[in-house]
């Protein structure tokens, strides 16, 4: 297929082992690209600090790119993107896997791709299509951007990773991730896997978030690469990080390249790389309630940032969290109350709250929110906007945290719907 993007390829269908739970950067769970992960570790010691970043070297790069690669082609992740070579399917998944788990991509970039097979398919389709068939992945602002690049990818060709890196959303790791594993293009891609695999080989005692560090980090990682399986070995370190060398918890004993690694030398690799410690987490309560009339919910568009026009339920913030238990009937009462006020007050509605249904809980990069929601009934008061009735089906795209609160409390509600839920 060369190095066209717009060529109708054939993609495979086959399910990756969805007992993967590590995402490409490395953790569980939600991945904060950009953001330090939160660590409790101590700073690195005075010996492992002796001199300037630029007197770190690789250890005997040769035998690590072959010992990396031998464990490789022995230990790979099946994972369905590894079966095209189709530049436009790879960048599709590494859009895709930006701050999110490999698990939770996987169906989702099947069902994309079968959909959107060129960048002309997607550049064809509607915002609402497109947004809709994100629903769940999160982080929508990738999915209006990768419509963006769509758009020009329909009328012109990148031949390499410098070229891919003028489209709207794609840095420079994912622009040397796509030509180095599309068109073997001899460059180093540098997530936050490779960053610790690296940070870790040279015993490097700086942050590599830095520009500095970052820079160095980059041209430690383009000398270790091989070069005529760039991809491979891209993919690689990849691997290594986010199954053998993680954060937390680095099993050396079964590391291919722990004879070469100068962190492991010394006895602390789980000191590597210097990262200052992620911000305090901020805590959210929000109250919401489903109410139906005729099978439709009622909903309202978003105003603001995040996820600005798509759907959500009737919602009232309780700032600050007081981060009470939510289970106590006298705490849920109390929040439901407090819900009743608000639709009557703003929008001259009179409700009745039944039952607390579970709480919801999910995190937005520093955020983490909880939602306590309660089935509701109208009981007098007009619709007006900003709240509207949702038809069952409705093709439009709903925030993470509704449809999974409706999904679970009214499952036929989406059954007209997206097949990727």
């Amino acid at each position: 297929m060369g190095r066209a993007l717009i060529s109708r390829g054939v993609y495979p269908t086959q399910t990756t082992d969805l007992r993967i739970q590590t995402s490409r950067s490395g953790g569980a769970g939600v991945s904060l690209r950009g953001m330090a992960p939160a660590t409790n570790r101590s700073p690195i010691p005075p010996e492992n600090r002796q001199g300037s970043p630029s007197s770190k070297r690789l250890e005997d790069p040769k035998r690590t790119r072959r010992a990396l690669l031998r464990w490789f082609d022995a230990n790979k992740r099946e994972l369905p993107w590894r079966g095209t070579r189709d530049p436009w399917a790879i960048l599709v998944s590494e859009i895709m896997l930006q701050q999110t788990t490999v698990a939770a991509v996987a169906p989702y970039w099947e069902h994309f791709l079968n959909r959107w097979p060129t960048p002309g398919d997607l550049a064809a389709a509607s915002s609402d299509e497109v947004l809709s068939a994100w629903a769940g992945l999160g982080y929508y602002r990738r999915a209006r951007l990768l419509m963006e690049s769509a758009k020009r990818l329909a009328k012109h060709t990148p031949e390499n990773a410098a070229e891919l890196r003028s489209l709207p959303g794609i840095g420079e790791y994912t622009a040397a991730a796509v030509a180095s594993i599309a068109w073997d293009e001899p460059i180093a891609a540098v997530d936050g896997n490779v960053e610790r695999v690296v940070s870790r080989l040279a015993a490097f005692p700086d942050d590599p978030r830095k520009a500095a560090g970052k820079r160095y980090i980059r041209s430690l990682a383009q000398e270790l690469l091989a070069t005529r399986r760039p991809g491979d070995f891209n993919q690689a370190l990849m691997d290594l990080g986010a199954t053998i060398c993680k954060p937390r918890t680095p099993d050396c004993g079964h590391c291919p390249i722990a004879p070469t690694c100068q962190a492991h030398h010394a006895g602390n690799p789980e000191l590597f790389p210097a990262l200052p410690p992620r911000p305090t987490p901020t805590p959210i309560l929000r109250v919401a309630t489903v109410i139906t009339s005729r099978g439709k919910v009622l909903v309202t568009e978003r105003k603001e940032a995040p996820n600005k026009g798509f759907l959500e339920l009737p919602m009232l913030d309780i700032n600050p969290d007081p981060g009470v238990d939510l289970s106590e009937a006298a705490r849920s009462e109390q929040l439901a109350s407090r819900l009743c006020t608000h639709m009557n007050s703003i929008h001259d509605l009179r409700i009745q709250l039944g039952k607390a249904l579970p709480v919801h809980r999910h995190s937005i990069t520093r955020y983490r929110i909880r939602i306590l929601p309660f089935r509701g009934k109208l009981c007098s008061g007009r619709v007006r906007r900003p709240l509207f009735w949702a038809p069952p089906g409705d093709a439009r795209p709903f925030t993470t945290a509704t449809r999974r609160i409706l999904a679970a409390n009214l499952p036929s509600f989406f059954s007209m719907g997206s097949d990727v839920t």
